[in-house]
Protein backbone atom coordinates (compact mmCIF):
# COMPACT_ATOMS: atom_id res chain seq x y z
CA UNK A 1 0.00 0.00 0.00
CA UNK A 2 1.29 3.57 -1.03
CA UNK A 3 0.74 6.30 1.21
CA UNK A 4 1.77 10.14 0.81
CA UNK A 5 1.04 12.78 2.82
CA UNK A 6 1.19 16.35 1.29
CA UNK A 7 3.26 18.31 3.61
CA UNK A 8 2.71 22.21 2.78
CA UNK A 9 3.24 25.06 5.10
CA UNK A 10 1.26 27.42 3.37
CA UNK A 11 -1.97 25.62 4.30
CA UNK A 12 -1.47 25.52 7.50
CA UNK A 13 -4.45 26.00 10.08
CA UNK A 14 -5.00 28.22 12.74
CA UNK A 15 -4.97 25.07 15.12
CA UNK A 16 -2.12 23.75 14.08
CA UNK A 17 -0.10 26.97 13.25
CA UNK A 18 2.44 25.93 16.03
CA UNK A 19 3.39 22.81 14.39
CA UNK A 20 6.16 22.98 11.84
CA UNK A 21 6.68 21.34 8.72
CA UNK A 22 9.20 19.23 10.17
CA UNK A 23 7.27 18.03 13.19
CA UNK A 24 4.65 17.76 10.56
CA UNK A 25 6.99 15.52 8.39
CA UNK A 26 8.34 12.87 11.44
CA UNK A 27 4.21 12.75 12.71
CA UNK A 28 3.67 11.16 9.07
CA UNK A 29 6.49 8.60 9.36
CA UNK A 30 5.89 7.61 12.75
CA UNK A 31 1.79 6.98 11.35
CA UNK A 32 3.58 4.61 8.62
CA UNK A 33 3.31 6.86 5.54
CA UNK A 34 5.02 5.85 2.71
CA UNK A 35 6.64 9.36 1.78
CA UNK A 36 5.86 12.98 1.62
CA UNK A 37 5.55 15.80 -1.16
CA UNK A 38 6.78 18.78 -0.95
CA UNK A 39 4.93 21.45 -2.80
CA UNK A 40 4.11 25.23 -3.26
CA UNK A 41 1.00 26.68 -2.78
CA UNK A 42 -1.11 25.61 -5.45
CA UNK A 43 -0.69 23.94 -8.66
CA UNK A 44 2.21 24.98 -10.26
CA UNK A 45 4.13 27.21 -7.50
CA UNK A 46 7.50 26.41 -6.91
CA UNK A 47 8.02 24.32 -3.44
CA UNK A 48 10.56 25.90 -1.03
CA UNK A 49 14.07 23.85 -1.87
CA UNK A 50 14.35 25.18 2.07
CA UNK A 51 11.36 23.18 2.95
CA UNK A 52 12.70 19.98 0.94
CA UNK A 53 16.04 20.29 3.25
CA UNK A 54 14.88 20.67 5.95
CA UNK A 55 12.25 17.42 5.79
CA UNK A 56 14.61 15.21 4.01
CA UNK A 57 17.36 15.45 6.65
CA UNK A 58 14.12 15.08 9.69
CA UNK A 59 12.77 11.72 7.76
CA UNK A 60 13.55 8.34 6.61
CA UNK A 61 11.19 7.75 3.93
CA UNK A 62 11.34 9.20 0.28
CA UNK A 63 10.36 12.99 -0.04
CA UNK A 64 8.73 14.45 -3.46
CA UNK A 65 8.78 17.73 -5.08
CA UNK A 66 5.70 18.04 -5.82
CA UNK A 67 4.72 21.36 -7.88
CA UNK A 68 6.87 24.16 -9.76
CA UNK A 69 9.69 22.04 -10.80
CA UNK A 70 11.48 24.09 -14.55
CA UNK A 71 14.45 23.37 -16.32
CA UNK A 72 15.76 26.51 -14.68
CA UNK A 73 15.33 25.55 -11.24
CA UNK A 74 15.75 22.28 -11.32
CA UNK A 75 19.62 22.31 -9.40
CA UNK A 76 17.77 23.48 -6.40
CA UNK A 77 15.62 19.84 -6.27
CA UNK A 78 18.29 17.40 -7.31
CA UNK A 79 18.06 16.14 -3.60
CA UNK A 80 14.58 15.13 -3.71
CA UNK A 81 13.89 11.35 -4.22
CA UNK A 82 11.64 12.11 -7.19
CA UNK A 83 9.79 14.58 -8.21
CA UNK A 84 6.14 15.44 -9.71
CA UNK A 85 6.24 17.38 -12.95
CA UNK A 86 3.63 18.77 -14.62
CA UNK A 87 2.43 22.08 -15.79
CA UNK A 88 6.19 22.59 -17.34
CA UNK A 89 6.00 19.99 -19.17
CA UNK A 90 3.25 21.56 -21.45
CA UNK A 91 2.60 23.92 -23.93
CA UNK A 92 3.47 27.23 -22.82
CA UNK A 93 3.90 25.77 -18.83
CA UNK A 94 -0.11 25.66 -18.47
CA UNK A 95 -1.62 23.07 -17.12
CA UNK A 96 -4.18 22.57 -19.29
CA UNK A 97 -2.32 22.52 -22.36
CA UNK A 98 -1.00 19.09 -24.55
CA UNK A 99 2.73 17.58 -23.21
CA UNK A 100 5.15 19.76 -25.81
CA UNK A 101 7.43 16.42 -26.05
CA UNK A 102 10.21 19.55 -26.80
CA UNK A 103 10.38 20.58 -22.90
CA UNK A 104 10.19 17.22 -22.49
CA UNK A 105 13.02 16.53 -23.77
CA UNK A 106 15.07 19.30 -22.80
CA UNK A 107 14.06 19.02 -19.24
CA UNK A 108 15.42 15.08 -19.29
CA UNK A 109 18.35 15.86 -21.31
CA UNK A 110 19.15 18.30 -18.47
CA UNK A 111 18.18 15.85 -15.50
CA UNK A 112 20.99 13.56 -17.27
CA UNK A 113 23.86 16.14 -17.48
CA UNK A 114 23.36 17.32 -13.85
CA UNK A 115 23.10 13.33 -12.54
Amino acid sequence: MLILLHVCVSSSHALTSDVTIKDTARAAEFFLSDGLIITGAATGDQADPCDLKEVSQSVKIPVLVGSGVTYDNIESFLDANGMIVGSHFKHGGHWANAIDPVRVTRFMAKIHHLR
